[in-house]
């Protein structure tokens, strides 16, 4: 298993609670999301607070993270399948307006 690290930005860290994932280890992007997904639920059912008080909220990171973008040591990868090195840093950016 790659250990990887992880940083999430905007609505995905929110839903996350927090804007880096510690520990994660996944040979793919598919089983990074998953890992994200069980690792919110584990720290909710553990009663882990965002520092502003409110919980991190797994059904809505689940919601985010299927429209997120992922980039994997700076590059864009649209496939879930996209194996990961160990050692990668992976970012998770969701949707956002502007132009």
């Amino acid at each position: 298993m790659s250990q990887v690290s992880v940083r999430l930005f905007g609505g995905s860290a929110e839903a996350f609670g927090s804007t880096t994932a510690t520990g994660a280890t996944a040979e793919t992007l598919a089983e990074l999301v998953s890992w994200l997904i069980r690792d919110c639920r584990d720290r909710v059912g553990n009663g882990a607070n965002r520092p502003d008080g409110s919980s991190a909220d797994p059904g809505r990171l689940c919601e985010i993270l299927e429209q997120c973008s992922f980039f994997v040591d700076g590059e864009h990868h649209r496939s879930l399948a996209t194996a990961l090195p160990d050692g990668s840093q992976v970012d998770v950016l969701p949707p956002f307006a502007g132009g």
